[in-house]
């Protein structure tokens, strides 16, 4: 199993946006800075701060002290919640039970895989979905 870096460059833009605003008050983050104390490609920030917007995760200001901020408090955004935003329709495991065989045993066995992988997909879920970026911020124990 294998995703890109946008999910924890998520992670990393999210927690840098409550960062500066528990120093600075909630106000909007410039995209370029965002970038830059995260670490990670201008472009690369673009893009992930689109798919947390489009997600309600993030809201964007235009203008003058425009850029972006958080739609909700870090108590409410759970790992789940930034995964399918940037993620969106990637599976959490890739299947691949093409066995081009037509035997009746083989297609219980496919079955018995793709209940397994499906009911690991289910429990990774449930494990992000009960991790917010608060328990991170803060280093509460994680549920």
């Amino acid at each position: 199993m294998a995703y890109s870096t946008s999910f924890t460059q998520s992670i990393t833009l999210l927690l840098v946006i409550h960062s500066l605003n528990e120093a600075n008050g909630d106000k909007a983050v410039p995209t370029k800075l965002l970038a830059e104390y995260a670490g990670i490609p201008f472009a690369s920030a673009v893009k992930t701060l689109k798919s947390l917007s489009s997600a309600g995760i993030t809201a964007t200001k235009e203008g003058a002290g425009g850029g972006s901020m958080l739609a909700k408090p870090v108590s409410r955004i759970t790992l789940l919640d930034i995964f399918m935003a940037v993620e969106q329709d990637t599976p959490l495991f890739k299947m691949h039970t093409g066995i081009n065989c037509d035997h009746a045993i083989v297609d219980d066995l496919k079955q018995r895989v793709e209940l397994c992988i499906s009911s690991a997909a289910d429990t990774m879920k449930d494990s992000l979905r009960r991790i917010s970026l608060e328990n991170i911020w803060t280093g509460r124990k994680l549920p």
